[in-house]
C-alpha cells in the first residue's frame, strides 16, 4: 500500500455519538478505497474537557467522576463497545491523576488529567472503527515533543505547549507498518522526558496540522458542524457567502480577527509546512467546504468582513513633548509587565491609540481599572470599555476603500474609535462601541461581497454558495 497520507481531525461535537462515527468510519473507508492511509485525529466528546478542569480544582468530587464516566459508558453503549476493551485502563489512568493532582496541584498534573478526555475518546472510537475496519490506535505523544521556549512560564510550558511541523523521520514508516487507519489524540504532546503536555485553546486543530506535517501528509481535512469559512457570521447575514478557496495569510488574518472555524496556530502549522487544509462539514459531507492553500494568483479584494466584541480602548495622550522620544516604549513597557496582547495600534503626534481584546486578556472591569492607573502616570488616559472590531480581511484591502463610500454615512452618527490598517495589506479594522455595530458590519458586507448569481452562478471570483442557499439544499449523502 503507498504512504500517502491524509489527516482527518474531528472535533468535540464531531466524535459525541454514534451517527457521527459512523460518518467518520465511512470517510476513513472512502478515502482507504482511493488509496491513502488515514490518520484520525480527535478531540474529547464535546463538553468532557470543562468537565476535567472542574475535577483538577476539586479532585474529590466523586459526583463530578461518576458524571465523566457516565457520559463515556454511554458513548460506549451506543458504538457497540465492550466496557472491557477500554474501561479499566482507562479508570486506573484517571485515579492516577487525580492522585497525583491531590498531592501537586501544578499544571503538569492539571495537563496530564485533561489529556484523559480525548484519550477515552480515541480509544472508545478507535474500538467502534474495528468492527468494519483495519484500524489501530497511536499515541500523539510519539510524535509530537514540546519544543522549549525562553521565558516561557511553567503554565504555559504545560498548558499551552509549542511543537515542530517539520517532518519526522522515520516516523510515516512506523505508522505506515500499522493499520492503514490509525486513530490519535488531538490536543496533546509530550515534554523532552515523556510527559504530557498540552496544546492550548485549538490544540486538536494545531495538533493536527502538526501531525500532518510530521507525516509530510497530501492533506489536512478538518470536520466540523459548518460548510466551511464564510464571507461574514452566517447567523447575522444569510446572504454570506461560503469561500472556496483562501490562502494561508488570508485565513490567518480570518482567524485571528473573529473568525473561529480554525484557530491561528493550526493555519501556522499547515503553511509551515505547505499543507493544504480543508474545511468540511461532518453533516453535508457530500459538499466540498474551503480550501485553504498557497497564495492564489487570482482575484484578490475583500474576501470576508469579521467582527470581534469585547475589545478595550485606550486613548494614550501624551502632555509632554520633552518626553516623546521613548513614549512609545514606556507605554508598551507598562503592557508588557502585565502580560497584555495588544491587538491593534495607531499613532499621532501626541496620542496613541491601543485596542486589546479583553476576553483574551482576561480583563474584568478591575483589572482594565489598574491598568489605566498604571499608564496614568505617563500619559492622559480615555477607556473605552465595550468595542468591536470590525474587519475586513483580504489580500489587497487597500481597494476596497473606494467602495465604502456609502458605509461611511454609518459614523455620520456612531462615533468611531479607531483605524488600523496591517502592514501586510490583509486587513482593515474599524474599532466602535458596542451597540449598532451590526449595521455597520452588514452595510459593509453589503457594499464589498458580490451577491450571489440566483441560478447559482460563476464562481471563479473565489465565492461560493451562500448560507440561505446551502440551508435550502438537501444534505449531501456523498463521502
Amino acid at each position: 500500500m503507498a504512504d500517502n497520507w491524509i489527516v482527518l481531525k474531528f472535533g468535540g461535537t464531531s466524535v459525541a455519538g454514534r451517527s457521527q462515527w459512523e460518518t467518520i468510519a465511512s470517510l476513513a473507508h472512502a478515502r482507504v478505497a482511493a488509496g491513502n492511509r488515514v490518520l484520525l485525529v480527535c478531540s474529547a466528546v464535546a463538553g468532557v474537557t470543562n468537565q476535567l478542569s472542574a475535577l483538577a480544582y476539586k479532585p474529590d468530587s466523586a459526583r463530578r467522576l461518576e458524571q465523566l464516566i457516565k457520559v463515556h459508558r454511554e458513548l460506549g453503549a451506543a458504538l457497540g463497545v465492550h466496557e472491557q476493551n477500554w474501561f479499566p485502563e482507562s479508570q486506573g489512568l484517571l485515579e492516577q491523576c487525580l492522585h497525583d493532582l491531590s498531592h501537586d496541584p501544578g499544571p503538569e498534573f492539571h495537563a496530564a488529567l485533561l489529556a484523559m478526555g480525548e484519550w477515552l475518546s480515541t480509544k472508545i472510537g478507535c474500538c467502534f472503527l474495528r468492527q468494519t475496519l483495519d484500524a489501530g490506535w497511536v499515541d500523539a505523544r510519539e510524535a509530537l515533543e514540546v519544543v522549549p521556549e525562553e521565558h516561557m512560564s511553567p503554565a504555559r510550558q504545560w498548558l499551552s505547549a509549542t511543537c515542530s511541523a517539520a517532518e519526522a523521520p522515520g516516523l510515516a514508516g512506523r505508522w505506515s507498518a500499522l493499520s492503514p487507519v490509525l486513530v490519535t489524540q488531538g490536543f496533546v504532546a509530550k515534554t523532552k522526558d515523556g510527559r504530557t503536555a498540552l496544546l492550548g485553546r485549538g490544540g486538536s486543530d494545531t495538533s493536527a496540522a502538526l501531525l500532518a506535517g510530521r507525516l509530510s501528509a497530501e492533506k489536512l481535512e478538518i470536520w466540523t458542524d459548518v460548510p466551511g469559512l464564510f464571507t461574514a457570521d452566517p447567523r447575522l447575514i444569510g446572504d454570506a457567502r461560503l469561500l472556496a478557496e483562501i490562502d494561508y495569510s488570508e485565513a490567518l488574518e480570518m482567524a485571528a480577527s473573529g473568525a473561529k472555524v480554525v484557530h491561528p496556530r493550526a493555519i501556522r502549522a499547515a503553511a509551515a509546512t505547505g499543507t493544504s487544509v480543508e474545511i468540511r462539514d461532518l453533516n453535508r459531507t457530500g459538499m466540498m467546504g474551503t480550501r485553504i492553500g498557497q497564495k492564489q494568483t487570482g482575484q484578490g479584494g475583500v474576501k470576508t468582513v469579521t467582527c470581534q466584541k469585547g475589545m478595550a480602548v485606550l486613548l494614550l495622550q501624551n502632555l509632554d513633548a520633552r518626553f516623546h522620544v521613548g513614549f512609545l516604549a514606556g507605554v508598551f513597557e507598562v503592557f508588557r509587565h502585565r502580560g497584555i496582547s495588544i491587538d491593534l495600534v495607531a499613532t499621532s503626534e501626541t496620542t496613541t491609540t491601543v485596542a486589546v481584546n479583553s476576553k483574551a486578556n482576561h480583563l474584568g472591569d478591575d483589572e482594565l481599572n489598574d491598568l489605566v492607573e498604571d499608564l496614568g502616570s505617563r500619559c492622559k488616559v480615555t477607556l473605552y470599555r465595550d468595542c468591536v472590531c470590525v474587519n475586513l480581511v483580504g489580500r489587497g484591502v487597500r481597494t476596497a476603500l473606494s467602495r465604502l463610500q456609502g458605509t461611511m454615512e454609518y459614523f455620520e452618527e456612531h462615533p468611531l474609535l479607531m483605524v488600523s490598517q496591517s502592514a501586510n495589506d490583509l486587513c482593515l479594522s474599524l474599532l466602535v462601541n458596542s451597540g449598532d455595530h451590526e449595521t455597520l458590519l452588514k452595510n459593509a458586507h453589503r457594499a464589498l461581497i458580490p451577491l450571489q448569481d440566483p441560478s447559482g452562478g460563476d464562481k471563479s471570483d473565489g465565492f461560493g454558495a451562500s448560507w440561505s442557499q446551502i440551508q435550502r439544499l438537501a444534505d449531501g449523502d456523498d463521502a
